[in-house]
C-alpha cells in the first residue's frame, strides 16, 4: 500500500511539472533559424558535427553573451560591462554566483541516415575557401539551408521594466548575432553564417555607433553562398593573391611574397636562398598579425638555405581573435559580400609579438602607432597602396583591406 501510494505522488508531481512546463513554454519568444553557409564543427569533439544535435543551445549562448558585449556593453568600463553582462546572463562575480535571467532552447531534428545533409570541406570549391580553412584537417561541415528554432525565455524575479530592458538587449544581440555572427568554428571567417528573418539587419550606422566598421560590395547576389565565397576571394587576395600579395609564380612555385614579414625572418634569421636575398624596404613589422594569429611562416624549403618554420604568436600567449569578421549580409531578398572590424579593432595592431622559435632572441615589431611610421610603411607595401604612383588605401592592414574589399578588386 504504501509503495502504491509513493507511486501515485510521483505520478502527481509529474503532472504538476509537465503542466508548469507547458505553462511556461508558452511564454517563451520562438525565432526561425536557417544556416546560410556551411557550418564547421559546433559538436562536442572540436571539428566535428555531432549527427544527433547538429545545434546547440550552450554554443548559442556563448555567441550571443559575446555580441551582448557589443551591442550593449559600456565600451569605456569593464567593470561595469561586466556586472551588467552577469546580471543578464549569469557568471561568478565578486564571489558569488549569479544566476541567468535568459534560458535559451534550440529545436533541431538529428541529421537523417537516408539524407546526405553533411559536406566535406576537401570538396569546397574556391580559392578563398580553401585559404580560410588553412591547416584545418579534412572534416565533414554540415551544408547551408540547415533550419532550426531558436526559443528564449525570461526567468521570473524580475520588474516588468526591468523584464523589458532585459528583452530589448536580448534582441539586440540576436540581431547582431544574426547579421555577422553564426555558429559552429571559425565564424570569422563566415563559416555557420546564419539568418533570422523576423529580425531586421544591423546597418552601417549601428555599427559606427559602437566604434567598428563595416563594408559591402556593391554587387548583390541571390546566393547567400556566393556571398561569402566573394568576401573569402576578397581576402585572399588582399594577403596571397598574385600581382596583389605576391608576385606571379612560376609553375607550381608561387610568388615571392610583396608583405614584409618573409624578408623580415630572412634577417633575423641570416638565412636565404642565393635568388632571394631580403629586399622588402618596410623592415622589421609584421601587419599580417593584425588578421589573428597564430600565423605560420613555412618556406617550405628542401635546401635548408631558407629560414626553419616558425610561429608568429601574440606574446605570452597562443593565439588572437582576428577583430575582422568576413561573412554574406543580407540586403532585403539579395546578399552581399560583408567585412566587419569589431569595436576596439585597433588594439590587434598594438598587440605585442613573438616568434617560436625565436631567431636570435630578435623581437618582432607590431604596426607602429607613429602617423609619419605608417604612412611611411604603407607606401613600402604594396597591397596596401592604391596604384603605382604610392598613394595608400589606408595607413594600417585592417582598413586598407577594408578599402579594398569595398572596391570589389
Amino acid at each position: 500500500m504504501r509503495r502504491q501510494n509513493k507511486n501515485i505522488d510521483l505520478q502527481a508531481l509529474k503532472k504538476r511539472l509537465d503542466d508548469s512546463d507547458s505553462e511556461a513554454f508558452t511564454q517563451w519568444e520562438s525565432y526561425s533559424c536557417k544556416l546560410v553557409t556551411p557550418m564547421y564543427g559546433g559538436g562536442v569533439n572540436a571539428g566535428e558535427v555531432d549527427k544527433n544535435m547538429p545545434i546547440r543551445a550552450s554554443s548559442i549562448r556563448g555567441h550571443l553573451r559575446f555580441w551582448w558585449r557589443i551591442a550593449c556593453g559600456p565600451s569605456d568600463d569593464p567593470k561595469t560591462m561586466l556586472e551588467k553582462e552577469e546580471a543578464i546572463w549569469g557568471g561568478i562575480g565578486s564571489g558569488s554566483a549569479k544566476a541567468s535571467r535568459v534560458e535559451i532552447r534550440v529545436v533541431c531534428k538529428p541529421l537523417p541516415i537516408n539524407i546526405n545533409q553533411l559536406e566535406s570541406s576537401k570538396s569546397m570549391k574556391g580559392a578563398g575557401v580553401k585559404y580560410i580553412l588553412g591547416a584545418a584537417g579534412e572534416t565533414d561541415c554540415l551544408t547551408s539551408g540547415y533550419k532550426f528554432d531558436l526559443k528564449i525565455h525570461y526567468k521570473n524575479g524580475m520588474t516588468k521594466e526591468r523584464k523589458e530592458q532585459v528583452q530589448a538587449q536580448v534582441k539586440e544581440s540576436l540581431r547582431w548575432w544574426a547579421s555577422f555572427g553564426g555558429i559552429g568554428g571559425r565564424t570569422r571567417r563566415g563559416f555557420g553564417a546564419v539568418t533570422i528573418d523576423e529580425l531586421e539587419p544591423i546597418v552601417k550606422s549601428e555599427v559606427m555607433a559602437r566604434y567598428g566598421k563595416l563594408e559591402l560590395t556593391q554587387q548583390l547576389s541571390n546566393s547567400a553562398e556566393d556571398a561569402w565565397k566573394k568576401a573569402t576571394e576578397s581576402l585572399y587576395k588582399f594577403r596571397q593573391g598574385t600581382d596583389i600579395g605576391r608576385n606571379e609564380g612560376h609553375g607550381n612555385r608561387p610568388g615571392r611574397s610583396r608583405w614584409p614579414e618573409p624578408d623580415q625572418l630572412r634577417r633575423m634569421s641570416n638565412k636565404h636562398k642565393a635568388n632571394h636575398e631580403p629586399e622588402h624596404a618596410a623592415g622589421n613589422v609584421f601587419p599580417r598579425a593584425a588578421f589573428g594569429m597564430p600565423i605560420i611562416f613555412d618556406f617550405n624549403d628542401r635546401s635548408k638555405t631558407e629560414p626553419n618554420t616558425m610561429t608568429l604568436l601574440p606574446a605570452g600567449a597562443l593565439r588572437m581573435a582576428s577583430p575582422l569578421i568576413i561573412r554574406p549580409y543580407k540586403n532585403g531578398a539579395q546578399w552581399q559580400a560583408a567585412a566587419l572590424l569589431l569595436p576596439n579593432w585597433q588594439a590587434a595592431l598594438r598587440e605585442p609579438l613573438e616568434l617560436s622559435p625565436s631567431p636570435r632572441n630578435s623581437t618582432p615589431n607590431h604596426w607602429p602607432s607613429s602617423e609619419n611610421e605608417r604612412n611611411t610603411l604603407a607606401k613600402a607595401i604594396t597591397p596596401m597602396k592604391m596604384n603605382k604612383d604610392g598613394q595608400i588605401r589606408a595607413d594600417d592592414p585592417l582598413s586598407a583591406f577594408l578599402d579594398f574589399f569595398e572596391k570589389g578588386q
